[in-house]
């Protein structure tokens, strides 16, 4: 009786261990993309109970673009201002499900986690609410995408917890969202000076430095000033690049046309 009893401490230790560990930082492969969810541990309550939600903002709708970085945040919901703790992982996959772009984030409280974003050291809340928002957030767009690169799918979960210490009575909540590339991107440069400097380029973005597909770059500083390509750049035959009437366009750097 005194060895089953000390198995049972034993035990209820190491979940409370456990617990407190994925509370840090969860465990990566869990988002939905493998068809694995936080409920595996999480298991109270169903996934997506009623009345409760993931969602994402910032990222891109419909298409993105090369090498563009985008901030956004993940809100949870629940369906009762009864929660005390959140958290939140999320990650992207390309048609070949392999991982793709970058993930940083200036938020205290996530982290990358292998190759998704995810909370770390979730807070306790000293009052109940119904929805918490993670901001801060960054995914940056593969500056070369390939073939595989053409969609891409974000999957992301969401846990309304209830701060008690163990995974009993927690809410897991998941999403997805996709988006393509855009196919004939248009980068245009309405600056003067270096060809590095975003603010030199139209929304700040700068042409990725190896362009493989079809592009359009468009140089028209405004009235005296001029582009200066002061960096490598490599640009496919079935990229344009186009010099306004009148403006100026300078090669310091290299410039190579491939097939």
């Amino acid at each position: 009786m005194k060895k089953l009893f000390t198995l049972s401490i034993l035990i209820v230790t190491l979940c409370s261990f456990e617990t407190l560990i994925r509370s840090f930082q969860p465990p990566q492969g869990h988002t939905g993309a493998d068809g694995s969810y936080c409920t595996n541990c999480h298991s109270t309550n169903q996934l997506n109970n009623p009345g409760g939600s993931v969602q994402v903002t910032g990222l891109p709708n419909g298409s993105y673009t090369a090498g563009t970085a985008y901030n956004f945040s993940i809100q949870i919901n629940h369906s009762a201002a009864d929660r005390k703790r959140w958290g939140f992982s999320i990650e992207a996959r390309n048609s070949a499900n392999q991982p793709v772009g970058t993930f940083s984030t200036t938020n205290t409280h996530a982290s990358i986690n292998g190759a998704e974003l995810s909370h770390l050291s979730a807070e306790t809340f000293a009052s109940f609410s119904s929805s918490y928002t993670y901001t801060n957030l960054r995914w940056t767009a593969p500056a070369n995408p390939g073939p595989n690169d053409n969609n891409i799918t974000f999957y992301f979960v969401g846990n309304a917890a209830n701060g008690n210490g163990n995974n009993i009575g927690d809410f897991i909540y998941s999403n997805t969202k996709s988006i393509n590339l855009l196919v004939n991107q248009t980068y245009t440069f309405t600056g003067s000076g270096n060809w590095s400097n975003p603010a030199n380029w139209s929304n700040n973005t700068v042409p990725p430095s190896t362009i493989t597909g079809s592009a359009t770059i468009i140089i028209d500083p405004f009235s005296e000033g001029e582009c200066v390509l002061d960096v490598e750049q490599h640009i496919s035959s079935s990229a344009t690049l186009t010099v306004a009437e009148g403006k100026v366009f300078r090669v310091l750097g290299n410039l190579t046309i491939t097939n």
